[in-house]
């Protein structure tokens, strides 16, 4: 609040002035307990308000200035996007792909605060639960332990990959998506037939 008054004062303007631009920029009617008429003739001699009472470009910018004091942050934490337990779950997670070197010479398990700031970008674009993600990755695993895991994905990669045009991919999404679409059998989705 202090901030806000000791703009006020460098200024020169006062509390009821900034109300009578706030009430033009809204156009809502000036309370009579503000002499209006006084304040607009200050405003328009201090090049606040034109003569035909539109703000001017600097009372545009100051009253945008102070309306960014009472904008709320809507960053949300990570345990307000992934639950409580998150640092748990992401351990679960980490732990399902193996403890070892990948043929692109990466290792298959990614630190976990690289790991929570791809699930954040995850839970904040998809709406699937822990325990789908943790079942949809065991499928991908398993899947890859036949092959050797030749041409796996990090555990960071598989949450949310970057392409070269800036988007994000997320083999992990695919992966819960055909989980929730198998309705019988969800092992054949998962396997290849190996003849």
């Amino acid at each position: 609040m202090n901030e806000i008054f000791n703009k006020l004062i460098k200024e020169k303007l006062t509390p009821n002035s900034l109300y009578v631009l706030h009430c033009i920029k809204e156009k809502v009617s000036i309370s009579k307990l503000v002499s209006d008429s006084l304040e607009i003739n200050k405003l328009k001699a201090d090049e606040w308000l034109t003569e035909d009472l539109s703000l001017t470009r600097k009372s545009v910018i100051f009253i945008e200035e102070i309306n960014s004091y009472f904008r709320k942050s809507k960053k949300k934490t990570s345990s307000d996007l992934m639950g409580d337990n998150f640092d748990t779950y992401i351990k679960k997670y980490n732990e399902l792909f193996p403890s070892k070197k990948l043929g692109s010479g990466k290792y298959a398990r990614t630190n976990i605060k690289t790991l929570e700031s791809s699930f954040r970008w995850f839970f904040d674009t998809y709406d699937y639960d822990w325990n789908t993600i943790l079942d949809a990755t065991k499928n991908y695993v398993r899947e890859y332990e036949i092959k050797n895991y030749e041409f796996m994905r990090t555990s960071q990669y598989f949450v949310r990959k970057q392409n070269t045009d800036k988007s994000f991919e997320s083999d992990l999404a695919t992966y819960c998506d055909m989980l929730n679409e198998s309705s019988s059998n969800e092992e054949d989705i998962f396997r290849e037939k190996i003849v």
